[in-house]
This record gives C-alpha cells, structure tokens and sequence, in this order.
C-alpha cells in the first residue's frame, strides 16, 4: 500500500510539473481517496472473516468436545447398566468423571436408609480420603449435605469469595477454587451425591460441566437401581437355600418344567423371584433345553400374565418379512400391502414379547429393536407417527453372543440392554438325573393317559449313560419312537434307537473333560439317586451305602437331591 501511495504522489508532482490543468489534478486526488477508500474496506472484510473462522473453529471444537462426551455417558449407561456389584460401579463412575470433568478430586456418597435419617456413608473418592482429611471432610459435608437436603446441584464459581464456603478452613488449607455437587435421584428418594472440586489454579466448572454431571448422574443411578434389585434378589436366594423343589412350584407356576435336580432347582427359584420384576432378561443354553418353556413360566408368573406373551422366532421368518412382522405396516407402505397390520410388537402391548433365537436377527433389525427399548415406541411401516408400547422383553439364544460382538455381527449395546438378567438353561447331560422323571412324562404323554406303560430298569441305565446332544428335546423323540414301536407294557433296552444303545455303551459314566472333583460329585450324585430309586425308604439307601443314617441327610443337602 506504501508503494501505490508513492506512486499516486509521484504522479500528482508529474503532471503539475507539466501544468496540468486543476481539474486532472483534482481527478487524480479523488481516485487516491476511492483507492484508499476501498483498500480500507477491504481490510475491514478480510478482518470480519478471519474473526468469523475463529469463531468457527471454536463451535467446532465444541461440538467435537459434545459429541465426545455423549459417547462417554452412552458408554458408561452401557457398562453401569451391567455392573452389579455396587463397589465396582462406584469406582468405575468417579474414576470417570473425575477424568472427564478435570477434577483435581472427588468422591460418591449414598444415603444410609436403613440408619438414622440423612446419614452419609462414604462409597468411594478419588485423589482424596474424606475419613483421613478432616479439611476434606469439612468441606464436602457442607456441600453435600446441601445437596442432599434441597435434591438440588450446587456448583460454586469461586470458593473462596463465597458467603459460606469462604469461612471453611478448608478451602484455604486444600486451595479449593471451584464444587460442583450433585444428587442422585431416583423418582422422589435422594439416593446419594457427587462431589467434585478443582483446586488452586482458579479454573471453574462451566454450565456445560453441570449438564454433563447431572446426565452423569441419571446413569449412576440406573447402575445403582439394577444393582439394588440384583442384590436383593442374592439377598432372598441365600435367605431361602434351604427352599424345597415343592415349595418352589407352589409360589411358581412351572408345571412345564418337567424335573427335580439341582440345577433346575436353582434356574426356576431365580426365575420365580426376577418374574414379578420389569428387569429384560436373556436366556441362553443349547438348543432344546427348553428356553422357551422357561420365558412363558416367567410371564405366566409376572404380573403381565393376562395380558399377551407374543414369541418371535428370529430365525423361521425371513429377514426381508421381519421388520413388517415386527413392526406392522400401513396400507400402502408396499406392493401387496392393501390394508394395514399391526405388528408383533404392537400386538405384545401389555404384555411380554420373546424373542426366540435372537442371534439370528440382522445387525440392522438390531438396531431398530435398541431404539424400541429405548424409546419404548414403535412406527409401522409406512406411517409417520409413532406411538407408545409397554412390553416385557425376555429374549433367548443358542448362539455365543461374546464371539458375535467380538466379530461385529452382534451391537454390543443391545446386549446388555437385553442381559439385565441372564439365566443359562443346562443340557440335558449336566441334570441327568431329571432323564427318568422327563421319560416317563413323555411316555405318559405319547402313550395316552390311561396307559400303563412304563419304563424298564435297564433301558433307564442306557438312557441315562448317554451324552443327549440334542438335550430334551432329542429324549423326547426318542420316547416317542419307541412308544409307537413298542409292542409291550413296558419300554425295554431293544426298544430304544440302536444308534443310542451303541453309542451309551461306549460313553464314560461321567462325561470327559471336567474337574476330578465335579466329576465325583456328579458320580456320587447319580449313584445316591438310583440307590434310592431301589430303596424302601432313606433309612434303607443309607443301609445299603453302608453310612450313618445322620450323615446321608447332611449328604443329601450337600448334593442337593430331593427326598
């Protein structure tokens, strides 16, 4: 610009060198002023859009910075919402927020209920101890119990030109410039607090601090609910141990589950206390051990039992026809559509929707079925509006969900929204002693009620040596084939398929590949059961072992078999 100043100067000392008339002079003189005229507001553009780029990058940083930290807090709802033990979900949450807000330290507390009124009981801190630091101590009592009396946040700017706070030991001694504290609330109960402090450098918590904490905060308290329910449903199993297989079915409706063993004992006395609950839960085992059996007893058992349970079978409908048999359609939503259908979903509403081989669903399917969960809304196909649903979701699968999430063709999210409660079916091989009670209910049912068939000693031997890969649903077809091709009143061994008697002769007693010590508990177990199915009474199976009558009901506790 110096050198187009120059310019114009030499110019004008130019032309009035060369008498050049006033108004040339004058001509030149205005052009100079309209150059610098422009050149100015050219400047002043150049200026408004460099600032307009700063203030770009600066919303850009921030929405990077947002974007983050909702991944952080959908992160952490995934892990809260599968951690049970409620130490472990403390330490994982204040080590979070801790990091994520730049927090010098801080610390969760929950309310004792059970104890006097508004009695705080340290769960755990981060960079500081409030039991070992009196200063710390001061000073988080002071906030919390703020917090907690009014269920509102406190979030202080400057500790030390505040009224009350300025007045503590503690924020001279620690150097504290800036709290932020908030509750945790659940429906209309103040279950505890989060406290956090920066210290010295003067750096406050800013508003988008606290919407963090507070959304922070709703996740701890999701973890926190599913950890209570958790502990207080270990809480009645321990108390009710000593619970008998009769007594169970009384306050369970399973009449289904055909069997008195252990394991089964202990998958429907879960069963009978998660059934009242709204908790999902995920069934997994082999195929044919009856995961669909236990998920209608769950139903039929919860409060939601008039209303309707709704299976859908992820791996029988074809994955194009899914989507409409799980959501509906409108007229019109596609050819062939000329009226409207609801859906799957839409029919459960009230009641419970099962989802049978879930594994099979297509990662897109699974993606609509977490919005469903949660949103708890669904849209027909072809429609705009959406609307409401209230079901249960018990789902089921043979398939190993952990290796699927490892290969990407399962959303781990879905996962654990689904496993709140996880219950595992066992096979057929690891509750043998169920095989006699199952037989004869299948022989009962294939060979009409007022048969008197029954099932000889020595084919119940063949078919408890066998493996059963096809679990339950395997023994029953072969019950039922050998009661259309037995001739006589009673099942015998040549009764049987060969290709099971062959293979039972050829099977260890106890399957391969377990410890010794399970192995001889599974012997010992099976060797009581069939030495009391031959006995008049206990006495006289404790005869025959040859032990003190005393012992081999401690044994029988231990082993958990009925008698």
């Amino acid at each position: 610009m110096s050198k187009l100043s120059s310019g114009f100067m030499e110019l004008s000392s130019e032309l009035k060198s060369q008498n050049s008339s006033p108004e040339a002079l004058k001509k030149v003189d205005r052009l100079f002023k309209m150059l610098m005229e422009f050149n100015r507001s050219i400047s002043a553009e150049l200026t408004g859009l460099m600032d307009d780029r700063e203030g770009d990058d600066k919303r850009l940083a921030s929405l990077a910075e947002e974007k983050r930290r909702l991944e952080v807090l959908y992160t952490s709802g995934i892990s809260f919402s599968s951690e049970t033990e409620m130490r472990a979900l403390m330490e994982k949450a204040i080590e979070t927020v801790v990091r994520e807000l730049r927090a010098e330290a801080g610390f969760i507390v929950l309310v004792n209920h059970t104890g006097d009124a508004g009695e705080q009981e340290s769960v755990f801190a981060r960079n500081m101890n409030p039991d070992e630091h009196p200063e710390a101590r001061e000073m988080s009592r002071t906030v919390i119990s703020n917090t907690l009396s009014q269920a509102k946040a406190v979030q202080v700017a400057d500790a030390a030109a505040d009224d009350v706070l300025s007045k503590r030991q503690s924020v001279i001694r620690l150097g504290i410039s800036a709290v932020l504290c908030v509750p945790l609330v659940a429906g209309v109960k103040v279950l505890g607090a989060v406290y956090l402090d920066r210290r010295a450098d003067k750096n406050p918590f800013i508003e988008s601090d606290l919407t963090f904490l507070l959304s922070f905060a709703r996740q701890i308290v999701r973890g926190l609910e599913i950890s209570i329910e958790i502990s207080s449903l270990e809480k009645k199993l321990l108390d009710e141990a000593s619970m008998k297989f009769d007594d169970l079915r009384k306050q369970f409706s399973c009449e289904d589950m055909i069997g008195s063993s252990k394991r089964l004992f202990d998958i429907l006395k879960i069963s009978s206390k998660i059934s009242p609950t709204e908790a999902p839960v995920l069934i997994l085992g082999e195929n044919g051990t009856g995961k669909d059996l236990l998920a209608r007893a769950i139903h039929r058992n919860s409060h939601r039992s008039a209303k309707p349970f709704v299976t859908i079978n992820c791996g029988a409908i074809p994955a194009d026809l899914l989507e409409s048999e799980l959501f509906g359609y409108e007229s019109g939503a596609f050819t062939g559509a000329t009226k409207p259908k609801p859906g799957k979903l839409e029919i459960a509403n009230g009641g419970s929707v099962f989802f049978d081989e879930l594994g099979e669903l297509s990662v897109n399917l699974q993606a609509k079925l977490l919005r469903v969960l949660q949103t708890k809304e669904i849209e027909r196909l072809g429609s705009v509006h959406p609307m409401r649903i209230d079901v249960r979701f018990i789902a089921a699968t043979n398939r190993d969900i952990g290796g699927m999430i490892e290969a990407g063709t399962f959303r781990e999210d879905l996962y654990y929204r689904l496993k709140v409660i996880e219950l595992t079916m066992p096979g057929l091989g690891e509750r043998k002693e169920d095989i006699k009670e199952l037989a004869e209910f299948f022989i009962r049912k294939y060979a009409g009620n007022g048969s008197t068939q029954s099932l000889s000693r020595e084919a119940l031997d063949v078919l408890e040596q066998y493996s059963w890969p096809g679990n339950v649903r395997e023994l029953e077809n072969v019950i039922h084939r050998s009661v259309v091709l037995s001739k006589g009143t009673s099942l015998e061994v040549t009764d049987l398929p060969p290709e099971l008697i062959e293979q039972s002769s050829q099977e260890p007693g106890v399957a391969m590949g377990k410890p010794l010590l399970e192995a001889e508990t599974e012997f010992r177990r099976m060797y009581i059961i069939k030495t009391l199915r031959e006995a008049s009474s206990v006495a006289d199976a404790a005869k025959i072992l040859g032990i003190n009558r005393t012992h081999f009901y401690k044994l029988l506790a231990q082993l958990g078999i009925e008698y």
